[in-house]
């Protein structure tokens, strides 16, 4: 089964496809306008629409320490993260071109993240976990100088390094 991922700034809008009590269990592969990152094995899925700063984040995330996984179209199956094949290693990089970087893949999906840069993000958000994937999800203006650390220690509370309190998928 394909769908293809267009971007709803509404957090509460999941990757999955519409369920059927009568499809049969099987892999579901599903096509992403997005960029992804990983982080100790965390993949970090950036969702929004043309211009809202997906490769300009990813690329602050590389620069970072995280891994590429892949920019502009993604391939998620079975909540793994791949590139497109065509554009394996590849990464824009604007006002400089195309640039070809190591890459990870297949990856799991651990986080989604809505980039919204027309309302600030809401400072102690309710649950926010993708029903189709798993993965918390959240939303941050990825052209805010924070992006990257608000990231970094959302996959930290993820990974058991942090306790999160309070907030998306806190107590």
């Amino acid at each position: 089964m394909t769908q293809t991922i267009s971007h709803n700034p509404d957090p509460a809008h999941g990757l999955s496809s519409p369920a059927s009590s009568d499809a049969p269990e099987q892999q579901k592969t599903r096509h992403a306008h997005a960029s992804c990152a990983s982080w100790n094995g965390l993949g970090v899925l950036l969702l929004g629409p043309s211009g809202s700063g997906k490769s300009s984040l990813l690329l602050r995330l590389i620069d970072s320490g995280f891994d590429l996984v892949g920019d502009d179209r993604i391939v998620i199956t079975d909540h793994q993260a791949s590139p497109a094949r065509n554009l394996e290693g590849l990464i824009e990089v604007r006002g400089l071109g195309i640039v070809r970087l190591p890459y990870l893949a297949p990856i799991p999906v651990a986080l989604i993240v809505d980039l919204a840069h027309e309302n600030p993000p809401i400072r102690l958000p309710e649950k926010a976990i993708d029903r189709a994937t798993g993965a918390w999800r959240l939303t941050l203006n990825g052209f805010h100088a924070d992006s990257v650390a608000i990231i970094r220690t959302t996959l930290r509370c993820i990974s058991g390094d942090f306790t999160l309190v309070c907030g998306i998928n806190g107590a």
